[in-house]
């Protein structure tokens, strides 16, 4: 038998693909966290995320699984991911204090999800679930003993994270819940540091390369030869290399996880402000930064940026992490603070934070012009649970992903996404339909997601249109890709690539897309979801009315 030589490149890339599929393939065992606390922006909303994550034990988290939704119920403005991270743990210890008694002992992980975000530039899917942006649904299901309904963002979020879980028996792990990553190197790990952060790293490299990639535009993870790592922000070549000598460097996930003690300390040296209720911190500049860099540095980099007023305010704050400090270095790993853990430069990261990004990775699904494409069009779908389609009815669909959809009469579809539709037929091209029911629907190049309708649908090239329940009216509201939410947020402007017909459009719409977000503020979550559940099933039973399914 030959041998087969392969380069560099490709061994690099065999390995990464297969490093991806073991990740995956661990993700769908469901052995996840053994505690998921999920942080809202509302009390309805945590009546939902409770009784919807009970429900989908054992598809998204593990069936033993404790489930702690909690309301970031703070001043004006946010306790930000730094407070709020341990306000929420406050609180989930409140509703069950054997889970600090468990964490401190090393016999559980537990998983902590922020909710937190207006979702502007996600506009209008948000609004569509009530302000309750990682609701907003994937073009996949959860098909449960009891019932079939679509995948949120934060549930593929909750799934995908968990492989970590089995690495972090007492550490309390902190996550975004909006972008889903498929590491490209090994997922287990042991712990080295009593707080470590997720990175894309790489080589340090020359001043040349280092401008070429932009990285002093990022938020940067720099690793020192012994594992050690350093939390830079935004600086030049000769600022990081000023700071010391790195063997690694990154740009950094933002997900981290923390040991018992640390977490401890940090909730005794803030607990004056969780008290009151009041401040607002995050994890880089008011944690990460103080415990890696000398006060200095750390001084120069917050007054630069704002952060404090005074030198003198930076360094109260320093030596509030430097007692934090004081209590790690009794306890092991001793005088090891802070470090990284690499995800992989091949690493894939499926970003839902914007309506194009929606797009984009969504329709990552269909792509197949090279095995790059192919590799990760085929993962995506093994993670969603979509390599196999789900439709019936007389539909002929060409180059689609299918599931849960149901079609009375013929009905053509290419280039395409259906999750969770059901109409009396289809005549679709290059769209994303989630969550829809209407009689005939006629569209190309287009967003519809959580309408319901016994009427026909047909949309112009380049249209979304989302089904909206708010102030107990259910409408429909109609935008383009090219309208950007945030810059039309308070008032619709003719901005960007947008013409007048695009203006004329969306200004024909009942409310801004601002008017919806205060409207859904005092929103039921949960009385909205039944009244809604209602309404997408006397809509199907109309639209598919003698079809024989």
């Amino acid at each position: 038998m030959g041998s087969y030589a392969s380069t560099p490149e490709e061994e690099r890339a065999l390995e990464a693909k297969l490093n991806r599929d073991d990740a995956i393939s661990e993700m769908n065992k469901i052995q996840g966290f053994d505690v998921v606390i999920v942080c809202c922006t509302s009390g309805s909303q945590t009546g939902y995320w409770q009784q919807r994550l009970e429900e989908s034990k054992g598809f998204i988290a593990p069936k033993t699984a404790r489930v702690f939704a909690v309301e970031e119920d703070w001043a004006d403005g946010g306790a930000g991911n730094g407070l709020g991270t341990l306000y929420a743990w406050q609180k989930a210890v409140k509703m069950d204090s054997s889970i600090e008694k468990d964490l401190k002992a090393g016999t559980i992980s537990v998983g902590l999800y922020h909710t937190a975000g207006k979702g502007t530039r996600l506009a209008p899917m948000p609004g569509s679930e009530c302000n309750n942006k990682p609701a907003v649904k994937l073009p996949a299901v959860i098909k449960t003993d009891k019932a079939t309904f679509p995948l949120t963002i934060l549930e593929a979020v909750i799934k995908q994270t968990g492989v970590y879980a089995s690495s972090r028996k007492g550490r309390l792990s902190v996550f975004w819940g909006d972008q889903v990553f498929i590491p490209s190197v090994k997922a287990q790990y042991t712990p080295t540091h009593h707080a470590d952060i997720l990175a894309r790293l790489g080589p340090m490299p020359d001043k040349e390369e280092y401008n070429s990639q932009g990285l002093f535009n990022y938020g940067l993870i720099c690793v020192e030869k012994s594992g050690d790592a350093k939390q830079i922000e935004k600086v030049s070549y000769e600022t990081a290399v000023g700071i010391g000598t790195f063997e690694k460097v990154g740009t950094s996930v933002g997900s981290f996880s923390v040991s018992h003690t640390l977490l401890g300390a940090l909730m005794t040296e803030f607990k004056s402000e969780l008290a009151a209720k009041k401040g607002k911190m995050d994890t880089d500049p008011h944690f990460w930064m103080p415990l890696t860099l000398d006060k200095k540095t750390y001084a120069d980099f917050m007054l630069t940026k704002g952060e404090f007023d005074t030198k003198e305010a930076s360094d109260t704050h320093y030596a509030r992490i430097e007692r934090i400090k004081a209590v790690c270095d009794g306890v092991e790993p001793k005088g090891r603070y802070f470090g990284s853990v690499d995800v992989g430069q091949d690493a894939y990261w499926w970003d839902y934070g914007q309506v194009a990004y929606y797009m984009e990775n969504n329709l990552k699904l269909l792509k197949g012009s090279t095995s790059a494409e192919k590799d990760e069009a085929n993962a995506m779908k093994a993670f969603l649970g979509l390599e196999k389609g789900d439709a019936k009815g007389p539909l002929k669909a060409a180059n689609c992903v299918v599931s849960d959809c149901k079609v009375a009469q013929a009905s053509t579809s290419s280039n395409s996404v259906l999750s969770s539709v059901y109409a009396t037929s289809l005549e679709v091209q290059e769209s994303i339909l989630v969550n829809v029911t209407a009689a005939n629907i006629k569209c190309k190049n287009c967003l519809l997601y959580n309408v319901a309708d016994t009427k026909d649908i047909e949309l112009g090239e380049g249209e979304i249109l989302v089904g909206m329940t708010v102030d107990g009216k259910a409408f429909q509201m109609r935008s383009k890709f090219n309208v950007c939410g945030k810059k039309n947020w308070k008032k619709w402007t003719q901005s960007g690539t947008m013409s007048e017909a695009d203006l004329k459009l969306v200004s024909g719409n009942p409310y801004t897309f601002e008017q919806i977000y205060k409207l859904n503020k005092k929103a039921d979550v949960e009385k909205i979801s039944e009244a809604v559940s209602k309404q997408f099933q006397s809509c199907k039973e109309s639209v598919l009315k003698g079809a024989k399914l």
